[in-house]
């Protein structure tokens, strides 16, 4: 099943399914321009049972690095990307796991400063893998947070698909 497939039947009977829609037959469902959203991607590192987070500088929690799908990225290049530059830690692709692990629908909420209008994100998680840590291009706390200690439902979520 391709991903397209995936997050359609995910979005089925969800508040979520008339913009996934519109989303997934635009010509650019991966492209900030997609105005009623876009599908982005982000990483879930794990290393001696802790995973690698970020405190987002403006939603104020911890979540997984992750962003958008620059031209060209597969969705799981451009999660290995966003949480390059979130954290400066190089990663590859779980070889167990090349399929996103987790697929979630979540509203954006305008922001001015970027001029964006209030959209849905359609996040696909990845599992990966630390290869070496490198400095950060952004300057976004991180840090290693224990699987017990993780307040966020959609990463307890996939850590449970994982168990």
């Amino acid at each position: 099943m391709n991903i397209f497939s995936e997050i359609a039947i995910r979005a089925r009977n969800t508040i979520h399914e008339a913009r996934c829609n519109i989303i997934l037959t635009s010509s650019s469902p991966f492209s900030r321009a997609t105005t009623q959203g876009h599908i982005t991607a982000s990483g879930l590192v794990i290393k001696d049972d802790k995973a690698l987070l970020i405190f987002h500088p403006y939603i104020k929690r911890w979540f997984q690095p992750g962003g958008h799908i620059d031209e060209g990225d597969s969705p799981i290049e451009a999660a290995i990307r966003e949480v390059y530059e979130e954290t400066g830690y190089v990663c590859e692709s779980d070889p167990d796991s090349q399929d996103p692990i987790d697929i979630d629908f979540h509203e954006i909420p305008e922001n001015p400063k970027k001029g964006e209008g209030a959209h849905l994100h359609i996040d696909l998680l990845y599992r990966l893998r630390v290869l070496r840590q490198e400095q950060p291009a952004e300057d976004i706390e991180c840090r290693w947070v224990a699987f017990r200690d993780i307040e966020s439902i959609r990463i307890q979520r996939a850590l449970a698909k994982l168990a």
